[in-house]
């Protein structure tokens, strides 16, 4: 496959609840070589809101806006969602491409039913519940110029319909888990393609 190339240009990665930079590490590497600067960007994930993640990442965007010609991110599970606050708290001038692994976007029916157990002590529960009301169901649409989005087939904590939003520019289903999706090749080239072109590659 001809790879995009542009060593100008910036790709924040982005992971989800309960993991750390580790797993997006296989999609960093992918990306490296690819683009000028590669930040695979973690935070604690588990005691705090959501909120508080999306003004973190504001300001790494607001940062790199000034130094690359375009900022692409690309986002797992509620990373998507963190992303979405973090735009809607600062949209680069030089946003390029978003693309999105299993997000949350109507919710997640797990964090639904932990919520009432777990929720006083990791927030971000109640806050992915797939209920009328919560956070992730209020959040307005992002304004992204081109957004894609992957879904896993056999995603246990996040439904397929969950993760579409009506307005991404494309949107495909892969095999695998709701995390072992990162891990796999057909995933890292399905994300560059989306990056480079706007949209996913698909078989003639």
């Amino acid at each position: 496959m001809l790879v995009h190339t542009d060593k100008h240009e910036a790709v924040i990665l982005v992971h989800g609840l309960a993991a750390n930079r580790l797993v997006m590490q296989p999609l960093a590497r992918s990306l490296t070589g690819v683009y000028g600067k590669v930040v695979n960007w973690g935070y604690s994930s588990l005691w705090s809101r959501i909120e508080r993640h999306g003004k973190q990442l504001a300001t790494l965007l607001a940062q790199l806006d000034s130094q690359v010609q375009r900022v692409h991110l690309v986002t797992h599970s509620m990373g998507g969602i963190i992303t979405r606050l973090a735009l809607a708290e600062f949209l680069p001038h030089r946003l390029g491409r978003v693309v999105m692994v299993a997000p949350p976007n109507r919710g997640s029916h797990i964090a639904s039913r932990l919520a009432p157990w777990l929720g006083m002590i990791c927030p971000p529960l109640v806050q992915l519940a797939d209920r009328e009301g919560s956070l992730v169901c209020t959040l307005p649409l992002p304004t992204v110029p081109e957004l894609g989005v992957i879904a896993a087939a056999s995603d246990y904590m996040v439904r397929e319909p969950s993760t579409r939003l009506g307005c991404e520019a494309d949107h495909i289903t892969l095999p695998g888990l709701h995390s072992s999706l990162l891990f796999r090749q057909e995933t890292a080239e399905q994300v560059k393609h989306f990056l480079a072109h706007g949209r996913f590659r698909r078989a003639a």
